[in-house]
């Protein structure tokens, strides 16, 4: 157990999001409220939450449209839509995120360590190509038989004839010894497996608490955690929610700023949980009829989810610089490229056990009373969910769950405060030393990567497991 402050974890809860009627008329447009509740303070709104949900129609309705096999030329008016390329409302929906789950989860070893290992593997460079010359020249990519040298040579062979890196987003080179980002990018790999971080995440009941699991690894930020534990969410292994939280990217929390104003910083997420809150009454509002919301399945209620509603707004914040170009912001050009749509038809799939509407975790919190010792109230800690990246020395700042509360009611506390919760502190701790243990292996070897006894041992343990 672990004294916090006076109040318990559950009086700083934020509002839960929850359905409601609206009511809906084509013809008449209800203009935007002007003042709104964030966090307890009254905030203005801007032109750019009606933007956001026209926005999002709009591209919602170009996919739909596309996939109908309707020609371009009617897929929109919309002269922004038509002159830049914007992804998909829906995340899976997006090009590479359709072929990583058809070719890359979706074939090979569906065992936990091994689908997760392909799919660090792909993410680590997000670039179709250099997967299909992986796998033709390799064949099947496994973790059992990865030879970090060997594919290693190769890659650093192939980037001498072309990129094996997709410029839409890149996991900053993690400081591992090695010169190329490539020979980095693989050791990273090799830590994850090696700390055994699939049946970690597998033990884990939320999306936040996967999430600090993964930023103790190297080069691994807000964002690309977030890309990666996404993905992993597409197997049958995961099923995390994505409609209690969500790790809000440099995009997001721009045009957030933008359609609320400054007085929203530090309550970006609360922002996003009242926007997700109030989002059938926006579409509605704007003449969005039931039928055209966004819809990820089929027989379900449309709508967005939090995690979908972040990456959607982060392409609004890209497209109100040319629809609001006098609202200021970080960035003015829309985009390095004018659109130009790939041949062919695309496709539209999701992961199987997403059909099912039962599949998701729904915990009951029973939120317990304090307990008084010594006269104190205190509260037991459940575990670490995070931790400050930029630590003040001596005292680092910790993000905890509370026994019997959920991830809405999590705080920061300093490490001097969790002295009644040692065996907590001792499990996140000995978990980063091990890590940095390993990091400064790899820093000692340089370029020349030398396979450890500890390595041989935990693919040769797990090979055993499977073949018995």
């Amino acid at each position: 157990m672990s004294r916090t402050r006076t109040d318990p974890p559950g009086t700083q809860r934020r509002r839960r999001s929850g359905t409601h009627s609206v009511t809906f008329d084509r013809k008449k447009k209800i203009a935007p409220p002007k003042v709104v509740d964030i966090a307890g303070q009254k905030v203005n709104t801007t032109v750019i939450l009606d933007t956001f949900f026209a926005f999002v129609s709009e591209r919602y309705r170009i996919h739909s449209r596309r996939l109908a096999g309707i020609p371009q030329s009617e897929w929109t008016e919309d002269p922004i839509l038509q002159q830049y390329p914007f992804t998909n409302v829906f995340r899976v929906f997006d090009r590479v995120t359709q072929y990583i789950l058809l070719e890359v989860v979706r074939k090979g070893d569906q065992s936990l360590q091994e689908q997760c290992f392909r799919l660090m593997l792909f993410r680590s460079f997000n670039k179709i190509e250099t997967w299909e010359f992986l796998t033709e020249k390799f064949g099947a990519l496994t973790w059992r038989k990865f030879d970090l040298l060997a594919v290693e040579q190769a890659l650093l062979d192939r980037q001498q004839r072309g990129p094996l890196y997709n410029p839409a987003y890149i996991i900053p080179s993690p400081k591992l010894g090695a010169s190329a980002n490539a020979s980095n990018h693989l050791r990273l790999i090799q830590l994850m497996m090696e700390e055994d971080l699939p049946s970690q995440l597998q033990k884990l009941e939320h999306l936040k608490d996967a999430h600090g699991r993964i930023m103790l690894f190297p080069g691994m930020g807000e964002f690309m955690a977030l890309q990666l534990l996404l993905d992993l969410n597409m197997t049958a292994h995961f099923n995390f929610s994505e409609d209690e939280w969500v790790a809000l990217g440099p995009g997001s929390l721009e045009c957030l700023r933008k359609m609320f104003g400054n007085k929203v910083r530090g309550h970006e997420l609360d922002a996003l949980r009242w926007l997700h809150r109030t989002q059938h009454d926006h579409f509605a509002r704007l003449g969005t009829p039931p039928e055209g919301l966004p819809k990820l399945i089929e027989g379900r209620p449309g709508g967005m989810s939090m995690v979908d509603m972040e990456h959607a707004l982060c392409e609004c914040e890209k497209y109100s610089r040319a629809a609001h170009p006098s609202i200021p912001g970080r960035r003015q050009k829309v985009g390095k490229r004018l659109f130009v749509p790939r041949p062919g038809s695309i496709t539209a799939e999701v992961p199987d056990h997403w059909r099912d509407p039962n599949n998701r975790r729904r915990t009951v919190f029973n939120e317990p009373p304090a307990m008084e010792v010594d006269g104190d109230l205190v509260w037991e800690v459940s575990h670490i969910v995070a931790e400050k990246k930029k630590n003040t020395a001596g005292d680092p700042l910790y993000l905890i769950r509370w026994v019997g509360y959920g991830p809405d009611d999590d705080t920061w506390e300093r490490e001097s405060t969790l002295a009644g919760a040692p065996l907590v502190l001792k499990d996140w701790t000995s978990a980063k030393e091990r890590i940095q243990a390993r990091i400064q292996e790899f820093q000692r070897m340089g370029d020349n990567y030398r396979p450890t006894s500890r390595a041989t041992k935990s693919k040769k343990g797990r090979q055993s497991v499977q073949e018995l």
